[in-house]
């Protein structure tokens, strides 16, 4: 199963690298459009460039942070990555209820063994999950957050590879905008994010390995954006 952990650090990396490929537009790309709305003497005209910036990007929830556990060598610490698209990055008011899917990844780095060079003493595992929330407070430009999350993994930990399911809850906190906007140029919709979270999660990662993981980092949210 450890394919289906390597599937989800793959697609993450892949849908993340997307909307960041896809938001680069150069300055000078673009053809050339003649201001046809003021009158201008003969041979004069006005050459508009494409402005930089996002021309397609979705409505993500993403979590970067730092996570660990305990095992049978001691304690790993490890890194973790998480993007879904979520109704609290799409909805163009402020909600006081989310619902997301997406996929998730983690590496528990383990310790090097010079007398064991080739010994597997990492644990990797990753999938996909489904996640609701509600907000706990909020103002006009930020809100707090409690949800729970279940999780659907592949495991490969010390060698030995399994599947199974893992329960997660979490706070967080968040600075937003949200909005919308329509015009020739494209479509916004939805809501921009930075925060902090900590959580907490129960996951069957293997005999050698505790099932209790916590994790801390931060969170972001991008809106729909598509400018053909």
């Amino acid at each position: 199963m450890h394919r289906l952990a390597w599937s989800s650090l793959a697609l993450l990396t892949a849908s993340l690298a997307l909307d960041v490929g896809t938001a680069q537009a150069s300055p000078g790309e673009g053809p050339s459009v003649r201001d046809h709305r003021t009158e201008r003497s003969p041979g004069v005209e006005r050459r508009y460039r494409r402005r930089p910036g996002p021309r397609l990007m979705m409505p993500l929830k993403v979590d970067l942070g730092m996570t660990g556990a305990n095992t049978s060598m001691g304690y790993l610490p490890g890194v973790e990555l998480r993007a879904g698209i979520h109704w609290a990055s799409l909805s163009p008011q402020p909600t006081n209820f989310d619902v997301g899917l997406g996929v998730f990844g983690a590496v528990l780095v383990g310790p090097t063994d010079d007398a064991m060079p080739d010994a597997e003493n990492d644990v990797l595992y990753g999938g996909g999950y489904v996640e609701i929330g509600q907000t706990l407070s909020k103002g006009d430009w930020w809100r707090t957050w409690g949800a729970a999350r279940g999780e659907y993994l592949g495991v490969s930990a010390f060698g030995q590879e399994q599947a199974g399911f893992g329960l997660a809850g979490r706070l967080s906190a968040e600075l937003y905008a949200s909005g919308v906007g329509i015009e020739p140029r494209g479509l916004f919709l939805g809501t921009y994010a930075v925060g902090v979270y900590a959580e907490a999660a129960g996951r069957g990662l293997g005999e050698d390995v505790s099932s209790l993981q916590v994790s801390a980092g931060l969170t972001f949210r991008t809106p729909l954006v598509f400018a053909p």
